[in-house]
């Protein structure tokens, strides 16, 4: 089984505050480990007329600037999945990930990203749904909306997917993949 590593909308638009700009430059670091067999990253796009600017007011990644993802990224991601809602688990993406393992429906998959009350949220549960281990590395997630929604995130996480699917440590080079 591979390693798959999903880096949830780590975009130019989505990182704008503090917390969050500070979770791009985590995640960097963490690509430039190069521990995982392969990286997929998730790219947000949101729509003139869309439901998130219809109920929200909300007209952020309309552009090709802000959905790009963040800088030194690209080199270490082996493939885009372009989304328009929350989530990224469809019958492409699994697919996809079939693909990227070998063939195999992969066991389990790596989640790092924003915002982990939204984006992050509902990626864990629909892998889970679809009979894969979402493993949440909650020390690179965040939330643009604060600690609060971050939290709440971790909260929901914990009953939907379960906690043991939340892992709250620092990566490093010697870190043993298969034991999390």
């Amino acid at each position: 089984m591979k390693n798959i590593l999903l880096i949830v909308d780590m975009q130019n638009g989505f990182a704008r505050y503090p917390q969050t700009i500070a979770l791009t430059n985590k995640i960097k670091e963490l690509l430039e480990l190069n521990i995982f067999d392969s990286v997929v990253a998730t790219r947000f796009s949101n729509d003139t007329n869309s439901i998130y600017e219809q109920l929200f007011g909300w007209k952020r990644l309309e552009t090709e600037e802000e959905r790009a993802l963040a800088p030194g990224y690209e080199k270490y991601v082996d493939y885009i999945f372009d989304k328009y809602i929350y989530n990224c688990v469809n019958s492409n993406f699994l697919q996809k990930m079939c693909q990227i393992n070998d063939g195999k429906y992969p066991e389990k998959i790596f989640i790092v990203g924003a915002d982990t009350d939204c984006c992050v949220l509902t990626t864990a549960t629909n892998l889970f749904e679809n009979n894969i281990r979402p493993i949440v590395l909650t020390n690179y997630c965040d939330s643009n909306g604060g600690s609060d929604s971050h939290n709440a995130g971790l909260l929901c996480m914990k009953r939907l997917i379960g906690e043991k699917q939340l892992i709250d440590i620092e990566i490093t080079a010697n870190t043993n993949l298969e034991m999390l």
